[in-house]
């Protein structure tokens, strides 16, 4: 059954229950030491969620069998749409998958558990800081979510703090590089490992060829004027050239058993878009409640070189490379890992105080359901 269409963006709402559910982990403690920790509840992680949405949230709880408090707080920067959807408390029943799925995140997930479970029992004051920056500046990191922790009593202890980095159906996107230029596909595919340049000058062959190659950067008044000029199929036709370029480079390197150049780099790149190289879980709610993980760090990386891939581009339509999982054969498989896809938009801006448009491509790595399960 499809999720209920909402006036915001689901991902972004997710930040927002999801921070709610990890809070609610390090606040619900069990009643001795050596019990187990209880399981949360959608309406444990409500608590938590509605007083984000009114003023945010801090709570001091004890540690188990101690008179020592720890200070459980959350900060959320969400876009507005997100945050006035949430607000309003009769909106979340349209949302209460996304609510049950951080809720079994929180329950499930060992690192979070153990964490939650070893700062309760520490007999230590510590301070749990929960940050969803979804609109505050990310450069360095992918994480949507952060849990950091500090200790007053002893302000030089290291912790290892966690990144989680989300995604939601339509969400997979974890990388892009935008603008016109080939320098922009030697971004895209060179840093994995894909040498495109012998098709640049057949590339750039095709944009002179053009009846006016002043087209591209052009700004009109509509939309409409952009896409009479033919520019846009002319970009997507000449970007299919060097998508082509990359899945042939791509299909010798990424099937090829065990390590190559190709397949390192490319492994190094998958990790880099995810996480920035800083550990990473990436949590991807599934629907109906489920989610599934997986954390970006070296032990991933040796997974994506220690498998083989199909490779194939989608013969029609916006320029797309498919990467499979293939089998101990190199035979593709029904694994989707990632695809690599080019799209164009027909961008608005000011100039001169008037509304223009103008063509403005985009390159997406995306993760797909095979990046959780191979």
């Amino acid at each position: 059954m499809a999720a209920p269409k909402i006036d915001a963006n689901r991902g972004d709402v997710f930040e927002a229950c999801f921070a709610a559910a990890v809070a609610a982990r390090f606040v619900k403690r069990a009643k001795t030491k050596k019990a187990v920790l209880p399981k949360i509840t959608v309406a444990d992680a409500d608590v938590v969620l509605a007083e984000i949405m009114k003023k945010g949230y801090r709570k001091d709880v004890n540690d188990v069998g101690s008179a020592v408090m720890d200070t459980v707080t959350v900060n959320v920067s969400i876009p507005k749409k997100a945050s006035a959807f949430l607000q309003v408390r009769a909106n979340w029943e349209k949302i209460r998958d996304l609510r049950q799925g951080a809720v079994n995140f929180a329950n499930t997930n060992s690192r979070l558990n153990a964490q939650a479970r070893g700062l309760s029992i520490n007999a230590r004051q510590d301070i749990i800081s929960v940050l969803a920056a979804g609109t505050e500046d990310q450069k360095g990191t992918k994480a949507d979510v952060k849990v950091q922790v500090q200790s007053p009593t002893n302000p030089k202890k290291q912790f290892r703090n966690v990144d989680y980095s989300l995604k939601v159906s339509g969400g997979e996107q974890f990388h892009q590089v935008s603008g016109l230029g080939f320098d922009k596909f030697m971004n895209i595919f060179s840093e994995m490992g894909v040498d495109v340049s012998d098709v640049s000058a057949k590339y750039e062959k095709l944009l002179t060829e053009f009846f006016d190659k002043e087209v591209y950067t052009q700004k009109y008044t509509s939309r409409e004027d952009a896409q009479r000029s033919g520019g846009g199929d002319n970009l997507k036709k000449a970007a299919r050239i060097v998508y082509e370029e990359a899945a042939e480079v791509m299909k010798a390197g990424l099937n090829a058993p065990g390590s190559n150049p190709v397949k390192d780099k490319f492994a190094d790149y998958v990790i880099f878009g995810l996480s920035r190289n800083v550990r990473t879980e990436l949590v991807k709610f599934v629907g109906a409640g489920k989610i599934k993980t997986r954390v970006a760090d070296g032990n991933f990386r040796q997974i994506l070189i220690e498998n083989r891939y199909y490779v194939e581009i989608k013969p029609s339509g916006d320029p797309k490379v498919l990467i499979y999982l293939a089998d101990a054969d190199g035979k593709k498989t029904n694994t989707l890992v990632m695809q690599v896809r080019y799209k164009l938009e027909v961008a608005s801006g000011k100039a001169g105080g008037q509304k223009v448009y103008k063509f403005y491509p985009r390159h997406y790595l995306e993760a797909q359901e095979g990046m959780f399960t191979i």
